[in-house]
């Protein structure tokens, strides 16, 4: 869609803020941009408004070394990739591996959300500084792992059951993932997709811990398998943040 400027008639985009020909801005610019940014960065707050309270207030310690295994018979299927990543980053704290079991959307958002946090409350200004704030904000999520399970933890998997999502019900899904940016996300292509019931088995030396999912959704998203829930090996919040419980 398009308009045209009411200072020298030439024809901009509709969601432009000033003429790209004479450079005036439209009546009310900034008043409608400061709108519009409020309205993404709520929408960023809504994705991980459910991340545990235990995952935000990890602990530092130090000298800690993590010997971990990953024993599961589903490991071979392709779209249980994202749950292996997410495992092995987090216990071999690999946070590159660990974050990109998620869409690059929830990357996103994760990351600017764990910077933000071990900052305290200060965002870092350049990207290169944010993953830096990110790999120290793993660094204490995996020290805290080992510090609750012991050094000699390692974390397995059970797949209680497992269905693949209609394309109704993939469609659903996409729609509801699509309004948190549609800017964005509009070229986005859901192609398949699997919900399980899976329970987590993490067990250690000072402790063990069993985290089960009855809505565990990987789908595949423009060729690669994605988690979109997030799961916090601390076990400390009874309910599963999916996309739905989200808002």
């Amino acid at each position: 869609m398009s308009k045209l400027c009411q200072y020298c008639g030439a024809e901009m985009d509709d969601e432009a803020y000033e003429c790209p020909e004479c450079l005036q801005k439209i009546p009310g610019a900034d008043a409608i941009k400061k709108r519009r940014e409020a309205e993404k960065k709520e929408k960023k707050k809504k994705i991980i408004k459910n991340i545990s309270v235990g995952v935000l207030a990890v602990a530092f310690i130090t000298g800690l070394t993590v010997l971990v295994s990953v024993l599961n018979s589903s490991s071979s299927k392709k779209y249980m990739k994202p749950v292996n990543n997410l495992i092995k980053g987090c216990t071999a704290n690999d946070y590159d591996r660990y974050i990109s079991a998620y869409p690059e959307m929830y990357q996103q958002m994760f990351s600017e959300q764990f910077a933000y946090l071990i900052m305290d409350g200060i965002m870092p200004s350049t990207p290169e500084k944010v993953h830096t704030a990110d790999l120290l904000y793993h660094d204490e999520y995996y020290r805290s792992l080992a510090r609750k399970y012991g050094t000699d933890f390692d974390i397995t998997y059970n797949v209680y059951s497992e269905k693949q999502l209609t394309p109704g019900e993939l469609q659903s899904f996409f729609e509801e993932y699509y309004s948190f940016d549609p800017e964005n996300l509009a070229d986005d292509v859901f192609s398949d997709g699997y919900e399980l019931a899976i329970a987590f088995n993490v067990k250690g030396n000072l402790g063990s811990k069993t985290i089960t999912s009855k809505q565990l959704r990987l789908i595949n998203i423009n060729g690669e398998w994605r988690l979109m829930d997030y799961i916090d090996f601390h076990g400390e919040e009874e309910e599963e943040t999916t996309l739905q419980n989200m808002r």
